[in-house]
């Protein structure tokens, strides 16, 4: 019963509607929702579940509608999903059936989680080293003629004989 305790997962029923701001762990529209959704988790619509909303979450599960722009890591489409508007997912499952309306970016998909900004570029006097020894690379060479055919040109290094 202790684990029945931890579990933080909120549901709209069938018959009921909710307008507003969601924020939380996960949550199960089975209903109707209008608004904001931001769930550290997952978001389920149900079959008969209608979301018209700007969604943030870790994973996006779909049967019913959502109306709106989606921001998630995993997005999945179930064949009777119908959804619309600009989504963007690291991972995206679209299975046959479904209606998508609107455009899809991997791309620019945000994780739900705030992640810290990269490190600063490093200072300019250690670009030096690198282009320096980008510079005495040697420089790339002619491929090897075929066994048993003699070379055609030889190389400006040798003294010509």
């Amino acid at each position: 019963m202790a684990d029945a305790a931890k579990v933080d997962v909120a549901v709209i029923g069938e018959e009921a509607s909710f307008s507003g701001t969601f924020k939380g762990q996960d949550l199960i529209v089975l209903g109707r929702f209008e608004g904001q959704i931001e769930v550290r988790g997952r978001l389920r619509v149900g079959p008969k579940g209608h979301a018209k909303a700007n969604v943030r979450a870790v994973a996006v599960e779909v049967e019913g509608e959502i109306e709106g722009d989606v921001h998630c890591d995993s997005m999945s489409l179930m064949p009777t999903a119908r959804v619309r508007g600009k989504f963007a997912a690291k991972r995206l499952a679209v299975q046959e059936g479904a209606l998508v309306e609107g455009s899809i970016n991997a791309a620019s998909a945000r994780p739900a989680d705030p992640v810290p900004p990269p490190a600063p570029p490093a200072p300019a006097h250690s670009a030096a080293p690198a282009q320096a020894a980008t510079a005495q690379a040697a420089p790339p060479q002619a491929p090897a003629p075929a066994q048993g055919t003699p070379a055609e040109t030889k190389p400006e290094s040798e003294p010509p004989k």
